[in-house]
């Protein structure tokens, strides 16, 4: 997979499963890890997000590279 960067740093950004607040429907945000201001930003493709949350469940934590969020 490759790595999207945040163009003011070239962090690599952060992508999180989220809800809407009123909606309730999931998408997915990317976000720079280093300042939240510099980059965010939002998929709300129903297919797509679903596609991308089933292949996430398929991949073992211990494989995701990342530590477990609350």
């Amino acid at each position: 997979m490759r790595k999207v960067a945040c163009p003011v740093c070239r962090t690599a950004v952060d992508i999180r499963p989220a809800t809407g607040r009123t909606s309730r429907k999931a998408f997915l945000m990317l976000v720079c890890p280093a300042d939240g201001r510099h980059f965010r930003a939002f998929i709300s493709d129903p297919g797509f997000v679903a596609m991308i949350e089933a292949a996430a469940r398929r991949i073992p934590p211990a494989q995701t590279g990342g530590a477990e969020r609350p």
